[in-house]
Order: structure tokens, then sequence, then C-alpha cells
């Protein structure tokens, strides 16, 4: 078990849900606000993207060579707003949609040990990113693994 094998397969998951947009297994960022929207385009040149990301790991020693490591875990997503077209709605229906994929996921197919509870929608806001108005969440998930390790 490894960060690396967490992202990734939580990538792997949300890219498995239909009209999720990019999904990237690390944080994006630009000084020029139209290429950090721009790495969030999807196919129909549509603002709408998601990252993952490790915020914290906390980490105890077990009875033994032993060690029990948590991984909070982050997916921000983003939209570009439309409210014409009642994007809020949409935005917010993509939000149940990656919870409900995620929820039986509880090793993430094997990956980790265990989740500690399903994933947790933290925040929904509007933000505005270089002038355009986004639909932005943040999704939050601990990730639990176990391990031993040699002593030296």
């Amino acid at each position: 078990m490894s960060l690396a094998l967490i992202r990734t397969e939580y990538k792997t998951i949300l890219e498995g849900i239909a009209n999720i947009g990019k999904v990237h297994d690390y944080e994006r960022w630009s000084v020029e606000w139209k290429k950090f929207l721009d790495q969030f385009k999807s196919a129909d040149n549509k603002i709408k993207g998601w990252t993952i990301t490790r915020e914290s790991s906390p980490e105890e020693f077990k009875p033994g060579p032993g060690y029990d490591r948590s991984y909070n875990m982050v997916i921000r997503g983003y939209m570009g707003l439309d409210d014409t077209n009642a994007s809020e709605k949409t935005f917010q229906d993509l939000i149940e949609t990656v919870c409900n994929t995620l929820r039986p996921k509880t090793t993430l197919n094997g990956k980790i040990l265990q989740v500690e509870k399903p994933l947790q929608v933290t925040t929904v806001e509007i933000r505005e990113f270089g002038g355009v108005l986004c639909h932005y969440c943040e999704l939050r998930q601990l990730a639990q693994e176990e391990g031993t390790f040699t002593e030296s």
C-alpha cells in the first residue's frame, strides 16, 4: 500500500463516472488563470475537472514492528457556472454520483485496509477563477493502512 496506489485508485474510480470531466491525481496550478482553467476543460470545451491530493498523514506505532497510517485525501471538483442551464443542479448531482460510486469502495478495490467513513462533502460553493465563475467542491475521506517494518 502506498500513497501512489491510493491516488491512482481514486483517479481510476472517478474516471469511470460518465461525464466526470478531466481527472488529475494531483493538484493543478498555474500563475495564469487561463492556463489553470484550460487544465479542467473537458471534451466539450467546458470547465469540468477534479484533482486528488493528500492533505495529511497521521501515523501511529502498533505493538511489535507495526504501524497504522491514515491518509486524509481531498478530492476537489470544478465546473463552469451556467445559470441559464441550471448548472448548480448538474454539479450537485455529479457530487452525489461521486459519493455513491465511492461509498461501496471501502478498501479502494483492495488498495487500503479500509476507509474510515464514506466520502464527506465538506465544501460546495461558487468561486471565481480568473474572472470565470465556477462551482467548486471539496470531498474528503480518511484512507487507512497498516503495515510492518524491520527495526534497524
